[in-house]
């Protein structure tokens, strides 16, 4: 038995989509630790599940440094960076662990791990990769074209258009002296560049099914996939259904855990209410974050329900279709119950997310800007119009149902401890 240590980037999408490899390895006879902040603890207790706990909180003497704009924020980073790392590594030496597996995005908070000789193996919750000219950037909403010099060329100008996100987060890598990058080099390992900036160039286990990612991804050395990975008996609550009628179709929208932040969302889950106000039959479920309260005031109807927080896994089941942001956890759940997309992309992995889904004809991509409730509907109807997505959902729904790539998943990660 080994005991295998979890630390992910702490937001609850992609802490969510380990929890079902976490139960595999621990059917396998081993045990599983997590590394996260307090404010996730309970929630990775609920699940079942061991953790250690770390603070986000600190203390920083003034100096000149703090008190410099600019300088301030590079500095104060950098004494967070080090306390996350002086954490995770007491951490490692207090529970023992055999490996790890780290989100690429932290992997500079976990570089302690390599200069154990620890097996490490990236975790990565979406479809990211490291630069090509043989697909576009997981940022682009560009659909990778066919092989030869112009794909190439033209797969260039989407990595190139999209470089902000990982060019701000290397530069601001270097800026600050992270102590990750000379830990991996003593440890014989190296670094690339790509989304989201610097990656190690270790083993990876994508949290997806590999029959989503785009062709020329799926062959990478040394990537490996874990399906959808969801489970449904994930503890988030229960729904209070009262009200519901079974015979009408229901349809179910959410911009996920920040959807709330972003500023056309209010304008956005406005048009979406106006547009089902109007479509007979039909039922709405909303998830709507900070911003219910202010949407309830619309004087709603009995078909359409607006919550501040939604079980999903709870509610997908029933749901004809889902209007969403391309977030990799929505998807994987719309992917593993069947329900055909259509996807509202305002950033991050996104674009690259909805890229995939169109390509493989399982949603219709939409504006996140939308604030004429007649669009919506116009987007609705063409999706409740496409027979080939709801075959090609469903095809999918089977085929990662079917799947074994999560434990194909568990014994890649037994190879590396061994």
């Amino acid at each position: 038995m080994s005991t295998v240590g979890i630390y992910m980037l702490p937001e609850y999408g992609g802490l969510n989509a380990t929890f079902a490899l976490a139960r595999a390895l621990v059917r396998r006879g081993h045990r599983v630790r997590y590394f996260v902040p307090e404010a996730f603890e309970a929630h990775v207790t609920r699940q079942g599940f061991e953790s250690t706990r770390y603070t986000e909180r600190l203390a920083v003497s003034p100096s000149w440094a703090t008190r410099v704009p600019g300088v301030r924020f590079l500095h104060l980073r950098a004494r967070y960076n080090e306390h996350l790392a002086a954490a995770f590594n007491a951490w490692v030496d207090a529970d023992a662990l055999d490996g790890v597996l780290v989100d690429p995005v932290v992997w500079n908070v976990a570089a302690g791990a390599l200069e154990r000789r620890l097996p490490y193996l990236s975790l990565n919750p979406t479809y990211s990769a490291p630069f090509s000219l043989d697909y576009p950037s997981v940022h682009s909403s560009a659909i990778p074209p066919r092989g030869g010099a112009s794909a190439r060329a033209r797969n260039l100008v989407a990595w190139t258009f999209q470089a902000r996100i990982p060019w701000h987060r290397s530069l601001y890598d270097r800026a600050i002296g992270w102590a990750g990058h000379g830990a991996f080099r003593r440890a014989g390992r190296r670094l690339r560049w790509g989304d989201f900036g610097y990656r190690p160039d270790v083993p990876e286990l994508v949290i997806g099914p590999r029959a989503l990612d785009f062709e020329p991804l799926r062959d990478l050395p040394h990537r490996h996939y874990l399906g959808t990975s969801v489970e449904p008996s994930r503890h988030d609550g229960t729904f209070d259904w009262s009200g519901y009628d079974a015979s009408r179709p229901l349809a179910y929208c959410s911009l996920g855990t920040f959807g709330d932040d972003q500023v056309p969302a209010l304008r956005f889950f406005t048009a979406v209410i106006e547009s089902f106000r109007q479509r007979e039959g039909w039922q709405l479920i909303m998830s709507c974050g900070a911003l219910a309260e202010q949407l309830r005031s619309k004087a709603l109807p009995p078909s359409i329900r607006v919550e501040a927080s939604v079980p999903q896994l709870e509610v997908l089941p029933r749901a004809r279709l889902f209007l969403n942001h391309a977030g990799i956890g929505s998807v994987r759940e719309a992917m593993y119950f069947g329900v055909p997309m259509l996807l509202f992309p305002f950033g991050a992995d996104q674009p690259g997310l909805t890229a995939r889904l169109v390509h493989h004809q399982l949603g219709l991509r939409g504006d996140i800007r939308t604030k004429d409730a007649r669009v919506i509907t116009e987007r609705v109807d063409a999706l409740l119009g496409r027979d080939d997505i709801t075959a090609a959902m469903e095809a999918m729904k089977q085929r990662c149902r079917n799947s074994r790539e999560l434990e194909e998943g568990v014994d890649v990660i037994e190879r590396h401890l061994a």
